[in-house]
C-alpha cells in the first residue's frame, strides 16, 4: 500500500468524521497524519513501519492504524463510517469548495444527500435559510455544482494517459 493510499484513507476518515460531527480532535489528528504521511520522503512499505516512530504528528495510534491498513486494505473505522453515510454525501466531498462541515449541516438540516439535491436546493434558494449560508455561499455552491456536472465523466490527460497501454494492446489483438 502506497503512502498516497494511506494518506487518502486518513483524509477520508477525517472528513467523514467532520460530516457526522464526531470528535473534532480525533478528526484533526487523522488530518495531520494524512498530511504527514503524504509528505514523507520514503515509502512506508519499502522502509518499514519503524520509520514512522520518529516522524512528527505520527503517534502509536496512527502507526497501529497504518498497520491495520497494510494488513486489511482499509481501516475498520473508515468502513464503519462509510456504511452510515449515503453515497451521495460521500460524492459531495469530491466537489471542490464544499467542505465536510457544510456538507454535514446540509445533510442534517435540509436532508440533502446528493449533488443533484444540493443543486436543486440552490435553485430553489433554500440554503440561505440556514445559519452560516448566505446568498454568496449559495451562488458559489451552485457554480461549483454546475461545473461538477458539466465535467462529470471527463478524464484529465494524466488519467487518460494511464489507459493508453491497455487500449493499445486491445487494438493490437483485434487487428
Amino acid at each position: 500500500m502506497t503512502n498516497k493510499e494511506i494518506s487518502g484513507q486518513f483524509s477520508s476518515l477525517a472528513k467523514l468524521m467532520d460530516i457526522h460531527g464526531e470528535n473534532t480532535f480525533k478528526a484533526k489528528s487523522y488530518t495531520n497524519a494524512a498530511f504527514a504521511i503524504g509528505k514523507l520522503p520514503f515509502e512506508i512499505e519499502e522502509v518499514g513501519i519503524e520509520a514512522l516512530e520518529d516522524q512528527y504528528g505520527i503517534g502509536k495510534g496512527i502507526i497501529n492504524s497504518v498497520l491495520e491498513m497494510m494488513d486489511d486494505g482499509e481501516l475498520a473505522a473508515l468502513q464503519e463510517i462509510k456504511s452510515k453515510t449515503p453515497d451521495g454525501v460521500i460524492e459531495l466531498l469530491s466537489i471542490r469548495g464544499i467542505g465536510p462541515k457544510k456538507i454535514g449541516q446540509l445533510w442534517k438540516e435540509l436532508e440533502i444527500d446528493s449533488p443533484g439535491a444540493l443543486l436543486y436546493a440552490c435553485t430553489e434558494n433554500r440554503l440561505t435559510a440556514l445559519k452560516g449560508f448566505g446568498v454568496k455561499t449559495q451562488d458559489t455552491f451552485q457554480e461549483k455544482l454546475e461545473h461538477y456536472f458539466s465535467n462529470k465523466g471527463s478524464l484529465l490527460w494524466s488519467q487518460a494517459e494511464e489507459l493508453v497501454p491497455s487500449i493499445r494492446e486491445m487494438l493490437k489483438s483485434l487487428f
